[in-house]
């Protein structure tokens, strides 16, 4: 690899595409180094989304009790916004918690599977997703309980088995989160829904990189510079100040604070 590669980058990682055939027969895939040529990672690209459906296709959700679940049913389980929150907070490194009592059943590790499925290895972290225990024999008032969980867990993104959101503590909404998940189950076959998400994950998480490798050239740079800057390199993504402002959360997040600043408003 030429030694520009590295160079010319002072932070994040490097993308090298592997050829089927070149190291493993069965697989393309992409090899991650950081900024001085360390294997850090890797990840198969078998997301070539391909609407043909497998031979023998398998449901996306496996549940503990042995059955199966399409992504669609999934999500109407644990509800709609709660299922992009929990994205976002998988992704941009947000705690998460479950307030629920014995009563209650959602089943947490099914739930941390998914999520674990949908981001890329590089990008994975341990934030989970766990349970804080409800008492309503002590705190018969739910909302009550649930402000005192937020007033301790002010940073986390709380919600309840009923399909409702408690906390969300960031500013950017679930715009992001919930156009991804709408176009993945909008797609004709049900067993590729995830792999669709996981796959629009990519492509944002491939905006992050573009737009770090044109903020490494400047000093700072408003939003609007920065949507048009983007728009002539990322033209398969859309891009508004809304996808922009998902893009510099991920940068402070999980990037730097230091970079993030680059971009004014």
């Amino acid at each position: 690899m030429p030694v520009t590669l590295f160079s010319q980058k002072k932070y994040g990682h490097i993308k090298i595409q592997v050829p089927q055939g070149v190291v493993c027969q069965d697989h393309v895939f992409v090899v991650f180094l950081d900024v001085e040529g360390r294997i850090i990672g890797y990840q198969t690209v078998d997301l070539s989304i391909s609407s043909t459906p497998e031979t023998a296709p398998k449901e996306i959700i496996s549940l503990e009790d042995g059955k199966t679940i399409s992504l669609k049913r999934f999500i109407m389980m644990i509800g709609y916004s709660c299922f992009a929150g929990l994205v976002h907070a998988k992704l941009f490194n947000y705690p998460s918690f479950l307030i629920m009592n014995s009563e209650n059943k959602l089943d947490v590790d099914v739930i941390n599977n998914v999520l674990g499925e949908i981001v890329p290895e590089i990008y994975k972290n341990n934030r989970n997703l766990k349970i804080i225990d409800y008492n309503d024999r002590v705190f018969p008032t739910a909302t009550f309980y649930y402000a005192l969980v937020q007033n301790q867990r002010k940073t986390a993104f709380l919600m309840n088995p009923h399909k409702h959101v408690i906390q969300m503590p960031w500013k950017t909404g679930l715009e992001l989160e919930k156009t991804m998940i709408a176009s993945a189950i909008s797609k004709e076959d049900q067993h590729e829904h995830l792999k669709f998400l996981a796959f629009y994950i990519s492509k944002f998480l491939e905006d992050v990189d573009k737009t770090l490798k044109i903020l490494e050239t400047v000093k700072k740079t408003s939003k609007k510079e920065l949507i048009k800057k983007l728009k002539e390199i990322a033209l398969t993504s859309t891009i508004t100040k809304n996808y922009v402002n998902s893009i510099e959360e991920y940068i402070l997040r999980r990037v730097s604070p230091q970079v993030a600043r680059k971009i004014q408003d």
